[in-house]
């Protein structure tokens, strides 16, 4: 493997958002783009002494913790490829007074889901690949023990979550409640179909891993439901029209190997302050089959409210078939009964 040519670090605000930085014009490499903060390795560096260099001298603030190694890609300038590896960190210092190195940066601000596109400004070769790491950081969320990532298919710099997706859909307990399994096709699709669904809603799913270990412990999160669909009107009917503007849905599937530790709830509490904090969603419902007592346990848990009864495809009581009008009990909640905030990392 190439060795490491560059390092970069994506730094986070309590918004989520990501530091940038405008290259000034006379910068021969990109000039007056926005980029993150990073650079080249100095001879005997280690990639994560070049980090913390690199990030006091841009800013004037000091790595505290390298959290998450978030991208390993490559890239091309006057036909010499360079390796680069992203970090998502933690830094000491006044988050509102960055220190911009002179000569190299005349603007600092922070990406967060409304203005992603201001890293394409001024960027002629049309390279989406930064955008899209920033993106991916900007939503993702961590709890007490899990990183939640969103469903990503596979790219020039992250690989996507196809291969979760299989191994998530293989599980006996998911298959229980799921009745499918996944092909390596059908998965690329589904993954892909997440990611454009983060693009296009501004939410979707997010793939939950074990933060100690990185073990695979299942999926879940939001989505929004279709306006013009018989589900969302059926749960309309039941929970008023306040949800309908937004038609936020909360849900979660967990490996059998992570169910019975608390998972469940922690992905529904960090769903819950998603939408409350990021979408300012009024309202948040989330649906299951009657019989399944452990997922009504969770909503419960998280102070979503018993709403009625509406009818799908679904199991019930006795039978291992999925039956056409299977009974689904919906839950509600709103910013005021919702319980618990997420973790940070």
């Amino acid at each position: 493997m190439r060795s490491v040519d560059c390092v970069a670090a994506l730094i986070l605000d309590r918004h989520h958002r990501v530091y940038v930085q405008r290259r000034t014009a006379e910068r021969r490499l990109l000039p007056g783009i926005w980029d993150i903060v990073g650079g080249h390795l100095e001879p005997g560096e280690s990639p994560e002494e070049a980090l913390a260099r690199e990030v006091e001298e841009e800013t004037g603030w000091k790595v505290r913790d390298i959290v998450w190694p978030v991208a390993d890609w490559e890239w091309e300038w006057e036909g010499r490829v360079r390796r680069e590896l992203d970090y998502l960190v933690t830094v000491d210092g006044d988050l509102a007074r960055p220190r911009l190195e002179e000569g190299k940066h005349d603007a600092g601000d922070w990406v967060g889901p409304d203005n992603l596109e201001l890293l394409m400004l001024n960027r002629t070769d049309g390279d989406r690949r930064l955008r899209d790491i920033v993106a991916f950081v900007v939503r993702t969320r961590f709890t007490d023990r899990l990183r939640l990532e969103p469903m990503t298919g596979p790219g020039e710099v992250l690989p996507g979550h196809a291969a979760d997706l299989v191994t998530l859909h293989a599980d006996p307990w998911v298959a229980h409640w799921y009745a499918e399994t996944l092909s390596e096709q059908d998965a690329v699709r589904r993954a892909t179909e997440g990611q454009a669904r983060w693009e296009a809603d501004g939410v979707s799913k997010w793939m939950a891993f074990e933060r100690d270990s990185g073990a695979l412990a299942g999926r879940g999160g939001l989505s929004r439901l279709p306006a013009d669909a018989s589900v969302t009107a059926a749960i309309g009917e039941l929970v008023g029209p306040e949800w309908a503007t937004e038609r936020v849905e909360l849900g979660w599937a967990l490996t059998e190997s992570a169910r019975g530790r608390g998972f469940a709830t922690e992905i529904g509490r960090a769903g819950l302050e998603f939408a409350f904090s990021t979408l300012a969603a009024p309202a948040v419902v989330a649906f299951t089959e009657r019989i399944n007592v452990a997922s009504r346990a969770v909503m419960e848990r998280l102070g979503m409210t018993y709403a009625g009864e509406i009818t799908l495809e679904g199991l019930v009581a006795g039978s291992d078939e999925v039956q056409p009008n299977a009974p689904f009990a919906v839950y509600v909640a709103t910013r005021d009964t919702a319980t618990g905030p997420e973790a940070d990392i």
